[in-house]
């Protein structure tokens, strides 16, 4: 089986990826994961997945052909008999190699559609055209129903898993806490407001500042983890927005952290989920740490949670909603949080395992391996 991602970085869908790749190896079967960036190259080699470092990214269309060559080599002498894409941009090669090799074509849809021209239309149309097409949520899966007409038998709906060895509140040490205090400068008299995802427009961090400040809580500091170096002209928008809003001293934005767990314990509240989202790791991983968490109510971020249950959700554009949202998780009791953090773990135990989603996906392979391969085009 062989994954194309747009890029081997830290997010969801290079995890996923790799989540699937290690299972499909436990079970006997050979992985490849094509993509750029060394970021987890070790863990691959680790795991005995074959990386094929080219550039895959949807910023070069053009040169992305130059590793058509690479790929086409990696089918013939791997003996590869599945192409997943794992992206619009990615899924318009995985087609072509399908076609031309005579293999199975999965992609999955990791976020609805988007309303870029006509560049975006025809790679999220190769999306879609796949013999198989993975929806991470409901969401997408309505998405691929009306924008594209994917037939339902075509269409499989697999949410994603997170490994809950990892994000355990049980087995956190609390130096770890303290470094990332420490190292953040997190206030001790304010409550901790996090809000951890990559700083793009469609995330909501702009509408949380807005909510911060409808909020009107001197004792709340929200910290935006995500920033880059340079920093990106989003991220400078974002911090103008800050100031303006009066709250220099309430909100800051950091890098990306690798101790997640440990990050999502120093919250007091953790926010994800713009409405364009398809699903939200951060949403799952906040609740398997025992964390209260508040979304959007559109998108998939609030198919990770059961609203008022495990979390709260707010209307899209509604800073004073969400900001009436993160008072109700902010005013929690001690015992009313202990309670929450129980029923947010167990609902995350019951629905987002990592096992859960490998193991829907291999049987999806087997289920296509089982069908007549497609012939060579």
């Amino acid at each position: 089986m062989l994954q194309l991602v747009p890029a081997l970085d830290r997010g969801g869908v290079a995890r996923a990826a790799i989540d699937t790749a290690a299972a499909l190896v436990a079970s006997g079967g050979k992985a490849l994961i094509a993509g750029s960036g060394q970021a987890m190259a070790g863990e691959l080699r680790r795991l005995k997945i074959v990386h094929l470092d080219v550039a895959l990214g949807a910023d070069g269309l053009v040169g992305a052909y130059g590793g058509l060559r690479r790929l086409r080599e990696a089918i013939a002498s791997q003996d590869v008999d599945i192409v997943h894409a794992r992206s619009p941009a990615t899924a318009w090669m995985a087609r072509r190699l399908a076609r031309e090799h005579g293999k199975r074509f999965v992609a999955t849809a990791h976020a609805p559609g988007g309303t870029g021209g006509w560049s975006r239309r025809w790679l999220e149309a190769a999306q879609a055209a796949a013999d198989r097409v993975i929806a991470v949520s409901d969401h997408v899966a309505h998405d691929l129903r009306q924008r594209h007409h994917v037939p339902e038998a075509r269409l499989t709906l697999i949410r994603p898993g997170i490994h809950l060895d990892r994000f355990d509140p049980t087995t956190m040490r609390p130096d770890r806490v303290i470094r990332l205090a420490t190292q953040w400068r997190l206030p001790d008299d304010r409550r901790i407001v996090l809000f951890p995802a990559r700083l793009t427009a469609d995330r909501g961090q702009a509408r949380l500042v807005e909510a911060l400040s409808e909020l009107n809580r001197d004792d709340v500091h929200c910290l935006f983890l995500g920033a880059e170096t340079p920093a990106t002209a989003y991220e400078r928008r974002l911090q103008a927005l800050i100031e303006a809003k009066g709250l220099g001293g309430r909100a800051a934005i950091a890098p990306y952290c690798e101790d997640m767990p440990a990050a999502y314990m120093l919250a007091d509240v953790v926010v994800a989920g713009g409405d364009g989202e398809g699903f939200s790791r951060v949403i799952a991983e906040a609740q398997a740490m025992g964390r209260p968490a508040v979304c959007d109510a559109a998108g998939g971020a609030v198919e990770a949670m059961v609203a008022s249950v495990t979390g709260w959700s707010a209307p899209p554009g509604m800073p004073a909603a969400l900001a009436r949202s993160l008072e109700r998780a902010l005013s929690l009791s001690e015992a009313d949080r202990v309670a929450l953090g129980t029923r947010a773990r167990a609902h995350i135990l019951e629905r987002f395992t990592v096992e859960r989603m490998t193991r829907e996906t291999l049987a999806l392979y087997a289920e296509m391996m089982a069908q007549t391969a497609p012939k060579p085009a």
